[in-house]
């Protein structure tokens, strides 16, 4: 059997991610012929069949192309990796709706248009597909609220951190000389991550508790959100406290997940929340909020905390930088939590829902 695989989001932060492991596990756990769809330099490296179609989600050339190239190479089923499908495609395929971000917050979008075009969209991917895969029950309960998908049809596959994500007391010890203490935030720099909330922590900890910690946060930024950030960072006089990168190789994540002295993810939205699972592999203690699909991930294995309480999550903070039982506590729950998850897991579910829809 052949199957075709929509690669073209390898160098997205979250479905990238997805799509890497995706890619390098699907040949190790079944014998399916796998041909990518995408840019062709960056898939060589998983000795893989590609067919060269680089064109950029939600454009023009996705619409009225990439159902013809598909549909030249035989492919006995098409998994698309985002819900941005050629609608005029008609054969077997499974869909990717990792998250609902852009309809449970319509006011991130830049226009109304943006919002009817994602309603449609997804709407458009759950109709056609054969089977919608997640990645959360909580994401799943949201595409049957929203678009009314039979239960039935929706799948969940978990993600996983990566191999490359584990602790090394040496890196930690090397970071803490470069950077001193430091709080960790990972993942993008917009609104519905909560950002300036963070801020606001970190600058009443400063104030109230006189903390010597620093704040890196490692994620691209999105305008005018990341102008925000950087306006508030530079109002509190914080340039030398507050470190923003948002361009990092993966060696450099590790290094710094391994140095923090605590991982914070005040996120108000996420479909999975993978960058707590990281933190987790490298032995770094997480605060994360208790929205969406976090609790589900992280189970007891962190300090959940509602992210619009400030006292909360700043006691929260404060309680784990002075008790070091704790922090060895959540630092043990969160190495046995990641044993629930694995990208060889995540593949061979996704495998078994290719047989499923190909019987």
């Amino acid at each position: 059997m052949r199957i075709g695989i929509d690669a073209r989001m390898i160098d997205s932060s979250g479905i990238g991610t997805y799509i890497k492991n995706l890619i390098y596990w699907l040949p190790k756990v079944s014998n399916y012929e796998y041909i990518l769809f995408g840019n062709e330099q960056k898939l060589k490296p998983y000795g893989l069949q590609i067919v060269q179609a680089d064109f950029s989600i939600y454009g023009l050339k996705e619409q009225l192309f990439m159902s013809r190239i598909i549909n030249n190479k035989n492919i006995d089923l098409m998994h698309f990796t985002h819900y941005t499908i050629p609608i005029m495609y008609s054969g077997n395929m499974v869909v990717n709706v990792h998250d609902l971000i852009h309809i449970v917050y319509p006011e991130y979008l830049p226009s109304k248009f943006a919002l009817l075009y994602a309603k449609f969209m997804i709407g458009s991917a759950c109709k056609k597909a054969k089977r919608v895969i997640t990645i959360s029950e909580y994401t799943k309960k949201d595409i049957i609220k929203y678009f009314q998908t039979e239960s039935k049809k929706i799948s969940i596959t978990y993600l996983a951190a990566g191999d490359i994500f584990k602790p090394s007391s040496i890196i930690a010890e090397d970071m803490k000389k470069k950077y001193g203490k430091y709080f960790l935030y990972v993942g993008a720099i917009r609104p519905h991550k909560n950002i300036l909330f963070l801020l606001e922590s970190f600058i009443k900890l400063k104030k109230e508790k006189n903390i010597l910690h620093k704040l890196v946060l490692i994620g691209k930024g999105k305008i005018p959100y990341i102008n925000h950030v950087r306006k508030k960072i530079s109002a509190y006089s914080l340039q030398n406290d507050v470190l923003i990168i948002e361009e990092i190789k993966q060696e450099e994540l590790v290094s710094f997940y391994c140095g923090a002295d605590i991982f914070l993810f005040p996120s108000l939205y996420e479909g999975f929340g993978l960058p707590p699972l990281e933190a987790m592999s490298c032995g770094c203690p997480v605060i994360s909020s208790n929205t969406s699909s976090l609790p589900e991930v992280v189970g007891d294995a962190c300090i959940l905390v509602d992210p619009n309480n400030m006292k909360n999550f700043t006691d929260s903070i404060y309680n784990v930088i002075i008790n070091e039982n704790l922090k060895k506590e959540l630092i043990k729950k969160g190495f046995e939590r990641l044993k629930l998850f694995s990208w060889e897991k995540t593949a061979k579910e996704t495998v078994n829902i290719y047989k499923e829809v190909l019987q």
